[in-house]
Order: C-alpha cells, then sequence, then structure tokens
C-alpha cells in the first residue's frame, strides 16, 4: 500500500470527521432573524460612523439603508479618507426620508494619516472622536442592512449583556470565483472561531466582522479605542480579542438576512482585495504560512486527486496500486464527506447545493491568494485602495503594557 494512498485514507476519514464538526456547529450559529419591533423612545443613542475611501459606486445604498434604520436615536457620519473620486459628492447628497423615519448624516472630510496608522482605523478614529453618542456602530460604506438590523443588534446587546455585537452578513456572490472563495473564507472562519466559543466570555476565541459592529462607548474607551489595533490590517478581529481581554462581552451572530456585503467584482478584484488581508491573518508568521497552505492544498486536494487517480487507472492498462477502485472510493468518500462538511457554508451563503464540491477551487485560490500578499509583504509593502503601506506600520511592535 502507498504512501499516497494511505495519506488519501487519512484525509477522508478527515474530512468525515470535520464534516459531523460543521454540521453540529451549524445548529449553533442559526440565521438569526430580524425584531419583532423596533425599540421604544428611551433607546440608547447610536452613531453610525461610517469610513469611506472611493466608495462613490456603493455608499448610496448604505446610506439609505442607514436611514431607513427603524431605530429613534441614530445619527449618521461618514468619514471620507481623501477619497479621490465623488464620494463625498454622493453622500452631501443624500436626502433624509429615505425610511420610517430620518436620520441625520454628516460628512467629516479625513485628515492627513500619521505614521502608525492604516486607512480604516485612522478613519474610525476620526470619526469616533467627533461624536459622544453612547454606543458606536462602526459600519463598512458597502454594506446592505435591513431596516431593524440596528434593532435588532441592540436586542441581542441588551439579552446578552454585550459590550460589542457583530453580525456576520453573507457576501452576495454572483460569479463562480465570488461563490467558491467566500465558500472557503468562511469554512475556513467556522472552523477557526466557533460561535458558541467566541460567545463564551471564558473562552479566549473572538471574532467580529468588520462591517458591522456595535460597541458601548464606555467600553470602546476602556480598551483604549481603535487606536489600540491602528496598525492592524484585520483590525476587526484583533479589536474583538482586545475588548474581550479586557473583560467586554462580545456577541457575534450570523445574520445574512440583516446584513449583506459586496463580494469584490472580477477576480482580479477579489485578488486585491483580500491580498491585503491574508498574510495579516496569519500574524504575518511565515511557519503559519507554509503549514496553512500545504495542509490546506492536501485537505482540499487530495480527494478530488484521488477519484481522479481511480478514474483514469480504470481506463488505462497500467493500473495504480492498491486497485483502480479502492482509489476512487476513498476519493469520492472523501469528496463526499468535504461537500458535507461544506454545506453549512454554501447555505448561509445561499449559494447553489452544486457549490459545497467547489471548496478545492478556493482553497487553491486563496492560497495563490495568500502568496501574493506574502510576497508583497516581504518586498515591505501592503497594497490597498490606491495606498502602498509600509510593512513596518501592518506589523507593529508588541505592546509593552
Amino acid at each position: 500500500m502507498s504512501i499516497a494512498f494511505v495519506v488519501s485514507i487519512a484525509v477522508a476519514l478527515g474530512w468525515l470527521g470535520l464534516a459531523a464538526l460543521c454540521i453540529g456547529r451549524s445548529r449553533d450559529s442559526r440565521r438569526l432573524p430580524p425584531a419583532d419591533a423596533p425599540p421604544g423612545p428611551d433607546a440608547p443613542t447610536v452613531v453610525a460612523v461610517v469610513p469611506a475611501r472611493n466608495e462613490e459606486g456603493r455608499i448610496g445604498e448604505t446610506l439609505r439603508c442607514l436611514m431607513a434604520q427603524e431605530y429613534p436615536h441614530l445619527s449618521i457620519l461618514v468619514v471620507d479618507d481623501q477619497s479621490t473620486d465623488a464620494t463625498a459628492g454622493v453622500v452631501r447628497s443624500a436626502s433624509p426620508g429615505a425610511g420610517t423615519e430620518a436620520h441625520p448624516v454628516r460628512l467629516l472630510p479625513g485628515g492627513d494619516r500619521p505614521e502608525g496608522w492604516v486607512g480604516k482605523t485612522w478613519a474610525l478614529h476620526q470619526g469616533v472622536e467627533a461624536t459622544d453618542s453612547e454606543w458606536i456602530w462602526m459600519v463598512d460604506a458597502d454594506l446592505w442592512l435591513h431596516p431593524r438590523a440596528l434593532a435588532t443588534a441592540m436586542e441581542q446587546a441588551d439579552r446578552a449583556g454585550a459590550d460589542l455585537v457583530s453580525f456576520l452578513g453573507r457576501p452576495r456572490c454572483e460569479t463562480f470565483w465570488q461563490g467558491s472563495i467566500a465558500l472557503a473564507l468562511v469554512q475556513i472562519l467556522s472552523m477557526l472561531y466557533p460561535l458558541r466559543r467566541v460567545n463564551d466570555p471564558t473562552r479566549a476565541e473572538a471574532l467580529a466582522h468588520g462591517a458591522f459592529v456595535l460597541i458601548r462607548r464606555s467600553t470602546y474607551d476602556r480598551v483604549g479605542g481603535i487606536g489600540s489595533v491602528r496598525g492592524e490590517i484585520v483590525e476587526d478581529i484583533r479589536f474583538a480579542s482586545r475588548v474581550k481581554a479586557e473583560g467586554g462581552r462580545i456577541r457575534a451572530s450570523a445574520a445574512p438576512a440583516l446584513s449583506q456585503t459586496h463580494m469584490y467584482g472580477t477576480f482580479g478584484d477579489i485578488w486585491r482585495g483580500l491580498r491585503k488581508n491574508a498574510y495579516a491573518g496569519m500574524d504575518y508568521l511565515p511557519h503559519k504560512y507554509v503549514t496553512g497552505s500545504i495542509l490546506g492544498l492536501l485537505m482540499a486536494w487530495a480527494p478530488p486527486l484521488s477519484l481522479l487517480i481511480g478514474l483514469v487507472g480504470l481506463l488505462t492498462p497500467r493500473a495504480p496500486s492498491p486497485s483502480p477502485v479502492a482509489w476512487a472510493a476513498v476519493g469520492l468518500s472523501g469528496w463526499l464527506a468535504q461537500a458535507a462538511a461544506a454545506m453549512p457554508a454554501v447555505v448561509f451563503l445561499e449559494l447553489p447545493r452544486i457549490f459545497a464540491f467547489s471548496l478545492p477551487a478556493g482553497i487553491a485560490a486563496y492560497v495563490a491568494i495568500t502568496s501574493a500578499s506574502v510576497w508583497h509583504y516581504a518586498r515591505g509593502r501592503v497594497l490597498w485602495k490606491d495606498r502602498a503601506f509600509p510593512s513596518r506600520v501592518v506589523k507593529p511592535r508588541p505592546s509593552r503594557d
């Protein structure tokens, strides 16, 4: 029995175990429905801080969704992070009355970014410093929101006694690469950050989705604000970790009906958009990149390649050892188990069920994107939105606190 065949069996068994684990965990992350009713007039004040750079094509929809929120005390502050397009003009032309209650919209031109900050954290910092609401709602500029998204988040905060609430929204996927890469990302995150552990104050795991983060102002100030993660590209997870480490309670929920993001358009857009985050998500550690890439590709591709070896062996006079039927059986079993493990993520993303078999393609694409991320970091820069951040900026020195 060859080593390759033994590895294929091990991978297939691994996927069987992961399928049971993923399906079981999916029961702990059921879709969050909208609140039954909006809150009353005594609800706390909230300011939505929207960092925006070159978002002229999408920020209009986000503002309409924010103005349509069924919440009594909401103001909206857009921080224009020195956009080079018509983002500021779109914000200025936003008119109230898009929803059941008008919410004021204010535009804050962003200042020059100081040394040690990345663009988004600096924009958020400027916005928060210009507000005094009881809660801060950090919202991406390309987000679709249900009219009761904020009301539901506040309800979650009340029920759980949470200091930070984050909704894991659904990326809107229309193409093969959007769907397969989004599937790979959701699959990886769901395995690394089970929501039951994230929401357990006794566990170290912490997760937030930067597109939708609602936090008490008192908690925000206590942990040092977004400035505490000023040099982080993956600022959402790092900030959530800081909140939890300082004793704050987190409530993260799967909420595809309440919050949706636009997946990057073309494959090139996806490549550029994820390239800035990929190596940062590995803490810029080479051993995480190497082991993660090898293990990811092995787990993703061993089943379909084993099936292919078996099928080719059936058609050739010189069959592999063991028999082609054994190779095909192991490969098919592993691929079916892989698809079963991916099915909760497919359902969350509202993709056709056949996409469960596209995980190998998504993993391969993400490994390639991560490799590009490593390459750019090694060259001393991280690229995003027409800006180049030096590697020394996005890898802060360890805190001495």
